[in-house]
């Protein structure tokens, strides 16, 4: 059988073909206690770079290009620095708020079995891959719509394979309220890998309440935010409606066939 790659992101020096000239922003992201905030989406436009684990990024932009800095981070309040203010800095101490989280209608859900709430899919040929990025604005993942309220427990997905020397892949889930992506997590989940030459199945645990309505439709964005050296790393592709979206302007494709992920939980009834 022909087996067909789907690819998301090639190289990242597509999006900066053609600069005859730029400026370098710098910059350090921490929250209202100073602590250094990771993986924090830092982007200009289309240009995009994403937190180090010391809070520290770096960003390559076009002169000319003076559009808005906008820093973002599920557990934190957007912050967007005028051109006026970041083009006359060498450096950029930056301050992300947290977001409130409303637990007026939080349920407690241990010792109870888990269910399935979302499949995988059928195998479809080939695999979604990401190639030689070190941190993409693109993520992907499956669309679906839940048939009663669920608390999720679980999600699990498997990788087919991984050549970069490490890797931290994130998973958020949105609620999709037309064309808006709402988080429907405070923190996002990451998982870190190390090379994987062979398909391994990965496990995460969800430890925060995370109550999904019947009937309301879902988004599940599984993105790379981190890797050393040149590599690619590949999941199994399923026929299941899903999505690619980029993380900067929201645009978003709707494809066939997307990589799969299961959810496991807890049926709000029998909480009640």
């Amino acid at each position: 059988m022909r087996r067909f790659i789907f690819i998301l992101i090639v190289c990242e020096f597509m999006s900066l073909a053609c600069i005859a000239a730029n400026k370098t922003i710098k910059g350090h992201v921490v929250d209202e206690f100073g602590k250094n905030v990771e993986f924090a989406s830092v982007y200009v436009d289309s240009i995009y770079a994403v937190s180090d684990k010391e809070g520290n990024f770096s960003l390559v932009v076009p002169d000319g290009m003076k559009q808005e800095l906008v820093i973002s981070h599920i557990s934190y309040q957007t912050s967007k620095i005028p051109y006026d203010v970041y083009s006359k800095k060498t450096s950029l101490q930056l301050t992300l708020k947290e977001k409130t989280c409303d637990l007026s209608d939080v349920t407690v859900v241990s010792g109870k079995k888990q269910e399935g709430i979302l499949g995988k899919g059928a195998r479809a040929p080939g695999d979604v891959a990401f190639h030689n990025v070190r941190s993409t604005k693109y993520e992907t993942g499956p669309l679906f719509v839940v048939n009663k309220d669920y608390y999720v427990k679980t999600a699990k997905l498997r990788v087919q394979k991984c050549t970069f020397a490490s890797c931290t892949i994130r998973l958020i889930i949105y609620e999709v309220k037309g064309t808006k992506f709402v988080p429907v997590q405070h923190r996002p989940l990451y998982v870190r890998l190390s090379e994987i030459s062979d398909k391994k199945d990965l496990s995460v645990w969800i430890e925060e309440p995370l109550k999904l309505v019947r009937n309301h439709k879902y988004y599940i964005g599984v993105a790379v935010m981190a890797s050393s050296g040149n590599g690619e790393i590949h999941f199994p592709a399923y026929f299941k409606k899903g999505c690619v979206r980029n993380l900067c302007t929201d645009r978003k494709k709707n494809l066939p066939v997307t990589l799969g992920v299961s959810l496991y939980g807890i049926s709000a009834k029998h909480l009640q």
